[in-house]
């Protein structure tokens, strides 16, 4: 068994525990804890103890988001009480202010909603590129030992691409795209024709489209560079071992010695990576549970307001939700952006071990 006190310092695995503080505040989580139950094997058991915890805090939220809910219903039934009420007049315009009072109303509690969920998805994407800026050195030092210089520079670049396209395309450009379609959503409701429907769905698409391009070119640039660059520093280290096996009397013993070596090291690399991948999807599992909710709650609020309600603060609501769905998407992009990479890297560099 290796021991965590042996390589603490020398992995600097004391500021990976520094970092960790800063991530997670609320928490007292123990990466030497954590490590020791994954070296065991019981990667389940440590995940779901943490994951409990986390997502344990979402259940007071949910309470004021049930009131939400229910506000939103109750808006919808007067609303349509007060469109059948006001038709015995005979001026229109009277029908016309109600309506707009009431959807004035009810938009603004649909931004309300929406404007957390985007609040949360924000914070959470800052967080994980934080996470990945203060955690994930420390895992490519445990690379570099285990592998070699190459992959290490190779995956780094990489990393420092990804932080770049989330930081700039993520949070720069789809997620403020993603306001304009909450935006327009609401604005669509003021025609009886709702004449943003194409302009919504045609920005809705472009939407899905950047995710999944951004999700494809990363993985395909990681399946790429983990064909090549860690086989040049396996064909090194080959030579290197033979080299050291061809010496008279201690070949055999030296060989042995490279050997153990080199599995301690792919173990001790293993390990960290899986702590960050346990850490990364704690980090988000509450943010991306609380926007689910939020955009499922807005969605379910517009199913059942169909039944009585005007098409038109329905379809507000609707759309708002998809919305929401669109930050779930987005944020849970930059998650597997960073998850796909740490995977690869982990599953690319063990040696045949």
């Amino acid at each position: 068994m290796i021991e965590l006190e042996s390589i603490w310092e020398d992995y600097g695995l004391d500021k990976l525990q520094e970092g960790m503080r800063t991530l997670f505040p609320e928490s007292s989580i123990s990466l030497s804890d954590l490590m020791s139950e994954i070296m065991t094997g019981d990667i389940l058991g440590a995940l779901s103890k943490l994951l409990q915890g986390s997502i344990a805090g979402i259940a007071g939220q949910l309470t004021g988001m049930r009131n939400i809910f229910v506000w939103l219903l109750v808006l919808g039934i007067v609303s349509a009480l007060m469109a059948h009420f006001v038709e015995v007049f005979d001026r229109h315009q009277i029908a016309d202010m109600a309506f707009y009072f009431m959807y004035l109303l009810f938009s603004a509690i649909l931004l309300k909603c929406f404007s957390q969920a985007a609040q949360t998805a924000v914070e959470t994407i800052e967080n994980i590129v934080l996470f990945i800026k203060l955690l994930v050195p420390t895992y490519l030092i445990a690379v570099g030992v285990s592998t070699g210089s190459t992959t290490v520079g190779a995956y780094y670049q990489l990393l420092l691409l990804i932080i770049y396209g989330v930081e700039n395309i993520l949070t720069g450009a789809v997620i403020p795209f993603v306001y304009s379609h909450a935006m327009l959503s609401v604005i669509n409701g003021i025609w009886m024709e709702e004449k943003l429907n194409l302009l919504i769905e045609l920005l809705e698409k472009g939407i899905g489209w950047v995710l999944k391009a951004a999700l494809g070119v990363v993985t395909g640039i990681s399946v790429f560079q983990a064909v090549i660059t860690p086989v040049i520093d396996s064909v090194k280290a080959s030579t290197l071992q033979k080299v050291i096996s061809a010496i008279p009397g201690i070949g055999n013993a030296a060989d042995g010695v490279v050997e153990l070596v080199a599995g301690s090291a792919v173990v001790i690399k293993n390990t960290i990576g899986i702590a960050l991948l346990i850490l990364l999807l704690l980090l988000c599992a509450a943010p991306l549970l609380k926007i689910f909710c939020i955009a499922c709650l807005l969605k379910g609020a517009a199913a059942f307001m169909g039944l009585v309600s005007d098409k038109r603060i329905t379809a507000c609501a609707n759309r708002t939700g998809d919305a929401g769905m669109l930050l779930f998407r987005t944020t849970g992009t930059a998650l597997l952006l960073f998850l796909v990479t740490l995977s690869i890297v982990a599953t690319a560099t063990n040696r045949g071990f």
